[in-house]
């Protein structure tokens, strides 16, 4: 009896199963901006970089930010000052924060044609709670200079207890330590956080440019944290731009299981970020600026005064979009003031670190089910409960 029945049940939570989402945030087209505030700063206190992060107005008037004819959103650190002569030479350019937070039980789906790259650049989209570390950070695009595997990271505070990425995880990425611990520690300087780098050569700088881009995916909900790239004309999943299933997603390039990181208590709210840095805390280190860029000058700070070297310094977005599952609230928290603490230097392998609209082809499968399943609402389990106690009642 209690077989028939548990075989009921678990037959029932399988049906249901399957969450739908619902758009909840587009940046995209004429109004990509207009989600964003800019976070004007004359130095970057929070990763020491070569840079003046400007307000809207100053940007727009710069063209560092604006919307193309083809209805790309472009993001640019500035490439016409010269520097030359000034030894402590800012280079301009932007920090963006949505003005509204994503909350568990979101997905984040973007699609870029370009990312910017070359020695000293340091670009990244990421998220973050409004106090940092303890409300978490998901860094979904982050590397420097003229590496091409993208890495994905979380870093997490001590009031979350220690986190770490579950051992003999099941996603396409590697993790650059073992073990894998997301929890910052300023006291001690322990901040790299847990850290899965990319398989493709083309998941970032001039491997994905040539390849025309591709799309990444972040999924928060309460069996952790998953992430993935799909490199263009690749099995990018169909209808990932306007009505996403993740149970259909490839294996993810990087998973933090809730057996590992509690993604409920570990992170509150997330504000999401993009900006360009150059130089600072990663790009500018010096062992990992030696990785790539060591034929190209002695130390990072060498190259900031140089307008030419910042070409390729750019986002090329088509659409970053937030799609909430049925059984999340509708409400969007907003952002206060005072946004906390600015985002933290990842470096892979050691290195120091710091406090701080088209998707091409598509297809149904792209690659394989999921490793993950998702949960299940509140609504569905009682529903789902009440059919179990029937089932028992009709003693089957």
């Amino acid at each position: 009896m209690i077989s028939r029945q548990f075989v009921a049940l678990a037959t029932l939570a399988t049906a249901v199963g399957a969450q739908q989402y619902h758009l909840s945030m587009d940046f995209s087209g004429p109004n990509f901006f207009e989600g964003f505030k800019y976070n004007e700063s004359a130095i970057d206190s929070n990763n020491f970089g070569n840079v003046h992060f400007l307000g809207q107005d100053q940007a727009l008037a710069s063209n560092l930010t604006f919307v193309d004819s083809n209805g790309h959103a472009i993001i640019k650190v500035d490439n016409t000052t010269n520097g030359a002569g000034d030894p402590i030479f800012g280079r301009n350019t932007v920090y963006l924060m949505s003005n509204e937070m994503m909350s568990i039980g979101s997905l984040l789906v973007f699609d870029a044609n370009h990312i910017p790259f070359g020695c000293s650049v340091w670009p990244a989209l990421f998220t973050q709670g409004q106090q940092w570390p303890e409300q978490g950070e998901i860094d979904i695009v982050e590397q420097v200079n003229r590496a091409t595997k993208n890495q994905y990271s979380l870093h997490t505070g001590v009031t979350a207890g220690t986190c770490m990425q579950a051992d003999n995880t099941n996603q396409t990425g590697k993790p650059t330590s073992t073990p894998n611990n997301c929890t910052v520690v300023p006291e001690i300087n322990q901040n790299t956080g847990c850290v899965v780098q990319d398989a493709s050569d083309n998941s970032f700088g001039s491997g994905f440019n040539r390849n025309g881009g591709g799309v990444y995916a972040m999924l928060w909900d309460e069996n952790g944290i998953a992430m993935w790239f799909w490199e263009r004309n690749s099995a990018i999943p169909s209808r990932i731009d306007t009505n996403p299933d993740p149970t259909k997603f490839s294996t993810p390039a990087a998973f933090f299981p809730a057996s590992g990181c509690n993604p409920s208590t570990a992170f509150g709210p997330q504000i999401i970020t993009l900006y360009i840095d150059i130089c600072g805390a990663f790009a500018g280190n010096d062992q990992v600026f030696q990785q790539t860029c060591g034929s190209v000058a002695p130390n990072c700070a060498d190259l900031v005064r140089d307008p030419a070297n910042y070409a390729d310094a750019y986002w090329d977005i088509n659409y970053l979009r937030v799609f909430t599952a049925s059984n999340t609230s509708n409400s969007t928290p907003t952002v206060s003031s005072d946004p906390g603490q600015g985002p933290t230097a990842t470096t892979a392998g050691g290195g120091g670190s710091s406090t701080s609209p088209s998707s091409g082809n598509t297809s149904d499968n792209a690659g394989g089910n999921s490793a993950l399943s998702l949960s299940t609402s509140g609504t569905t389990m009682m529903s789902t409960l009440a059919l179990f106690l029937g089932v028992a009642a009709l003693g089957l």
